[in-house]
């Protein structure tokens, strides 16, 4: 994760800083104004937000595209490994990054005290003062919402019960584990190890009921009674 944050910040920084000083070709011109808009863009949110933007912005795209996963599982398109614990761990960075913010607006400020006359330096140290506290704002909006996120979107592993000739066999994000009794236990070890955040369990047409009261009752006793399991009719 960290590699592909720090490859996709230095390809921007080489294309804002190169097309300017590439001569002018044909179809460069786009790319050109382009490359103006993104330092224009960047040049304001330093004077606002601090040059912690681009790494809180970063980190932000990776949120959404968690939170994406999670969305996409939870409507059933997709499973996949638990979001929650990588949430958990970027939600302080925007925090961090935050703080840093501030110590870089504050350092600002106290620079303007020290150079000419007062009131010829309110308007930096104003400045200073509010890029000090924007970035801690927008530090620990982006840390709520993302825990928010981790809370209210966890990832949905499902199990799919089918029936077969004489029993019924289980499956788990599209992996066969077994039939009958001993694809059951092997489905709950499996869950156990893999602790995930939320379980869907589809059944397919021909599962008896005394099979999925059984399957009910094994889930539910055996398994974490926090772990949300939604039942489903394939």
């Amino acid at each position: 994760m960290l590699r592909s944050l720090a490859l996709g910040a230095a390809i921007g920084g080489v294309a804002v800083i190169a097309i300017p000083l590439v001569p002018d070709l044909p179809g460069l011109s786009e790319l050109t104004r382009l490359a103006e808009l993104c330092a224009r863009l960047g040049n304001a949110l330093n004077a606002s937000v601090g040059p912690v933007w681009l790494p809180m912005s970063l980190v932000a795209l990776r949120v959404g595209w968690l939170a994406g996963r999670a969305l996409r599982s939870r409507r059933g398109r997709h499973s996949a490994a638990p979001v929650g614990p990588e949430l958990g761990q970027l939600a302080p960075l925007f925090a961090v990054l935050g703080l840093c913010g501030t110590v870089w607006g504050l350092g600002t400020a106290f620079d303007a005290l020290g150079d000419g006359e007062f009131l010829s330096r309110v308007p930096s140290l104003l400045a200073g003062l509010g890029a000090a506290m924007t970035s801690t704002l927008l530090g620990l909006g982006l840390q709520i919402s993302t825990l928010l996120v981790a809370a209210f979107n966890p990832v949905w592993s499902q199990a799919r019960v089918e029936s077969a000739t004489d029993d019924v066999c289980f499956a788990l994000d599209g992996r066969e584990l077994g039939a009958g009794a001993a694809g059951l236990d092997e489905l709950v070890r499996t869950l156990r190890a893999r602790q995930p955040e939320a379980l869907r369990v589809e059944f397919a047409r021909g599962v008896s009921e005394a099979w999925r009261t059984r399957i009910h009752d094994t889930l539910w006793r055996r398994l974490d009674s926090a772990i949300p399991i939604r039942e489903i009719s394939g």
